[in-house]
């Protein structure tokens, strides 16, 4: 596979008209993703002389963030269509995978940190994709995903069900476990201020998970 057509324009651009996804006109926001970017940078404890690599990059807006910060920050996607129509700043740092697994540039490439936020819902092989994020990264991974009540369940936010794509659903202790390794520390929890604050809503404080895996030095 060279790439995922599932992800297509109407995906991007018309996914609630279409019932796709839950994106409508998906464009750069700096109001929303630079200060977001910013409380990773804090909250991860980022360094500037570290890399990013934005797993799941859609149109490179994280990277973009990133790297107007003065990062060094890379995305890669399964998107077609979203590393052609990608912003114009982050499109020399992103990359197409080439499968939805562990394509370039995660295969004999390693990168600092690897930021896999609300990407790994979407992956059909989710464990070993947690593999190769982790052998590619050198010091941490920070996943944020979707959560489930109940192990296959239905998601605790119930608008996260009009995603066609998503296909895991599982519980914050579930999805933390799939990150433990030997010479590894996870990190879990509910709620992160500054990261998708409009989805920590009454009834939704459970809705998503945060997840970090450090490296043990």
């Amino acid at each position: 596979m060279t790439s995922d057509d599932r992800y297509d324009e109407d995906y991007y651009m018309r996914g609630i008209e279409t019932g796709k996804s839950l994106y409508s006109g998906y464009t750069w926001r700096p109001d929303l993703t630079v200060p977001m970017v910013e409380r990773m940078i804090d909250y991860l404890g980022i360094c500037k002389s570290q890399t990013i690599l934005d797993f799941g990059c859609a149109r490179g807006y994280v990277v973009r963030a990133f790297r107007q910060l003065g990062y060094y920050a890379h995305g890669a996607d399964v998107s077609e269509w979203a590393i052609r129509n990608a912003d114009e700043e982050a499109k020399p740092y992103l990359t197409l995978a080439q499968n939805s697994i562990c394509g370039p540039p995660l295969e004999n490439q390693e990168f600092d940190w690897v930021i896999a936020k609300d990407v790994l819902e979407h992956v059909y092989f989710v464990s070993h994709v947690v593999s190769a994020l982790m052998r590619s990264a050198r010091c941490g991974v920070f996943a944020v995903v979707p959560l489930s009540a109940f192990d296959n369940g239905e998601y605790v936010i119930a608008d996260y069900e009009k995603d066609v794509t998503h296909t895991q659903r599982w519980t914050l202790p579930t999805w933390a476990a799939m990150f433990l390794r030997p010479g590894w520390r996870v990190e879990a929890s509910y709620r992160v201020p500054g990261i998708k604050d409009n989805w920590h809503k009454e009834g939704w404080e459970k809705g998503n998970g945060f997840i970090i895996a450090r490296r043990i030095k």
